[in-house]
């Protein structure tokens, strides 16, 4: 029962089917450095691009004391674009044991001399060219290193005597066999509670939050809080404006366990009309607003087992990539009937979204 609940807790934060089985674990666990960061990629500017979503959907109340509270829930989804399913880059990657013994097979013969150059390999980085799908890719093709020919200088053991050469490891390209894990999603989709609390003097104030979730010893803890404020500059102008118009900065942190964090941060100017009665009206919104995400990842790469202690050879991997999404367009419509809210908004940018806010306002 545990397990179901913490399965569709991940769900209705998206990333995560994948991540509930531990594929996705497991998956990066196969991936060195670059490797690693070019196949996240577009899961990295859609999933910023959905945290940034969401916030706005009619200017506060422009009065000095106005008591408003709102519940509700966020569904955001962002589209990966096509063009985001294959990736194509040069750089430094550490093969594994396995990789390393494919790498040297031309000397099988020898296994004295392969063990060598394999010990010689995988305590180095080498810049390779790396391509393939990315998580949103084809899950039938595969990453694939393209290996240049090198010599290595290698000590081995043959003839009862120490031996000092220098090798040729020929030019060849290699299989990991990590194809994408999100083929069959061609949105991710975020879910996240929402309240709003306001206004005084124009300003009302947002939060999202999720309660820590533990998800075992092996993944940890589950986490997510979010502010943001918004201000109708009508509370302090003088000059009358046909429109509300409003000021917004909103900010984000999501922890999904040991191994990835995100975080998000946008600001920028809203707009909106209301039109009809205070408990039935309809408000076209828009807005546009700068933002930047990023994601943080750290993982163990498992290299292979030591020939001296037989413990595993871990390499730890951690780096951090920034969203593609530097700004969105903002066009949408909100409904109230009774105490009941309802909004939903297309979000135009380098990443395109949609968003839909269902909730109560008193």
């Amino acid at each position: 029962m545990k397990k179901l609940l913490i399965s569709l807790f991940i769900i209705l934060l998206s990333f995560s089917a994948v991540w509930a089985e531990g594929s996705f674990e497991e998956t990066m666990e196969d991936l060195s450095g670059i490797a690693a960061e070019g196949y996240v990629g577009p899961i990295v500017s859609a999933f910023g691009t959905n945290m940034n979503g969401g916030w706005f959907h009619k200017v506060p109340n422009k009065k000095f004391l106005n008591i408003d509270l709102e519940f509700g829930v966020v569904v955001m989804g962002t589209v990966f674009p096509k063009d985001d399913e294959f990736f194509n880059v040069n750089g430094d990657f550490t093969f594994t044991k396995d990789q390393a013994a494919s790498l040297t097979s031309d000397y099988s013969s020898t296994p004295e001399i392969q063990d060598a150059l394999i010990e010689s390999i995988i305590n180095q980085s080498f810049n390779v060219g790396i391509s393939g799908p990315t998580i949103i890719g084809p899950a039938d093709d595969e990453i694939k290193i393209e290996f240049h020919e090198q010599d290595l200088a290698v000590t081995y053991e043959a003839y009862g005597q120490s031996i000092t050469d220098t090798l040729t490891v020929p030019g060849q390209q290699i299989g990991l066999g990590v194809g994408g894990l999100l083929e069959d999603m061609p949105i991710l989709p975020l879910v996240a509670p929402q309240i709003g609390i306001g206004s005084l003097f124009g300003t009302k104030i947002y939060a999202r939050y999720l309660p820590t979730m533990d998800m075992g010893n092996e993944l940890g803890e589950l986490s997510y809080v979010g502010f943001g404020i918004q201000h109708n500059v009508k509370a302090w102008l003088p000059v009358p404006l046909p429109i509300d118009l409003c000021l917004a900065f909103y900010t984000q942190k999501l922890d999904m366990g040991k191994y990835v964090s995100a975080s998000a941060t946008t600001f920028g100017v809203n707009a909106g009309k209301t039109l009809g009665f205070r408990f039935l009206n309809i408000t076209p919104y828009a807005g546009f607003m700068l933002e930047e995400s990023k994601m943080k990842f750290e993982y163990d790469y498992e290299i292979g087992i030591s020939q001296d202690t037989d413990e595993v050879i871990k390499q730890h991997i951690e780096f951090e990539l920034e969203g593609e999404n530097k700004s969105r367009l903002i066009l949408g419509l909100a409904f109230r009937l009774g105490v009941f809210n309802l909004s939903a908004d297309y979000n135009i940018g380098k990443y395109e979204s949609l968003t839909a806010n269902f909730g109560m306002a008193f």
